[in-house]
């Protein structure tokens, strides 16, 4: 009866000893390469979560499978429109996370702007394909200018081919590639109709090389294009 006593006795301290271990090994063994990482190339979140893990309080997260609090917190950073943390194995996690995209930079704020209106701190880089935004962008004007670009891109002559964006006592004012001449687009209202008329004399100036004869554009009148002669 002793025996099997110290049996089990001397099973349990194995098994605490495994499980010691294993805990031990997992946290010596979680680095970079055990993050499974979706990029879009805009973003170095992957860098960021790295460190991030290096942090006591995310390795106490991690140690107690507390994965949906980890999850919260990573998404508090800007940049990352979504991440899922899961077990891979028992040393091993899983990160899958997914950029944000920006889909114009603004120079007041050094930071970009993301198709749902989000701002992004601009960390290291500027994205030279983007369109740029020049002067204050209140709030409001958020969602209006990502709505023009977002029909800009999915058109397809004008598919990034916005170059800058700007307010003038509250009309936006836009400029296309290889035009040289503003175009005041006014607002969002018949946003289908002005890019139509619009399109139609980016084909007229362009068959004709009349391009440079022109100053500025206006999309400001009821279904109407009024071109601005030098």
């Amino acid at each position: 009866m002793v025996s099997f006593i110290k049996m089990i006795g001397l099973l349990i301290l194995v098994i605490s000893l495994c499980l010691f271990s294993s805990l031990t090994e997992y946290e010596n063994n979680f680095k970079s390469e055990n993050i499974i990482y979706e990029s879009n190339g805009f973003f170095d979140n992957k860098k960021v979560v790295d460190s991030l893990m290096n942090n006591d309080f995310f390795k106490k997260l991690i140690n107690n499978n507390e994965f949906q609090k980890v999850e919260n917190e990573l998404k508090k950073i800007n940049s990352i429109k979504d991440i899922e943390v899961y077990r891979k194995n028992n040393i091993e996690l899983g990160f899958k996370i997914s950029d944000r995209e920006p889909i114009a930079y603004i120079l007041n704020s050094n930071s970009f702007l993301d198709n749902s209106s989000i701002l992004i701190d601009r960390v290291d880089k500027v994205i030279d394909s983007l369109p740029k935004i020049y002067g204050s962008l209140e709030n409001q004007n958020r969602l209006k200018i990502v709505k023009i670009i977002r029909k800009f891109n999915e058109d397809r002559v004008f598919k990034n081919k916005l170059e800058k964006l700007w307010y003038e006592k509250d009309e936006l004012f836009i400029r296309i590639k290889n035009l040289d001449f503003d175009i005041r687009f006014g607002n969002v209202n018949k946003l289908n109709n002005k890019l139509e008329m619009l399109k139609g004399f980016y084909f007229y100036i362009y068959n004709d090389s009349l391009m440079s004869k022109y100053e500025q554009i206006d999309l400001v009148y009821n279904n109407r294009l009024i071109a601005i002669k030098k």
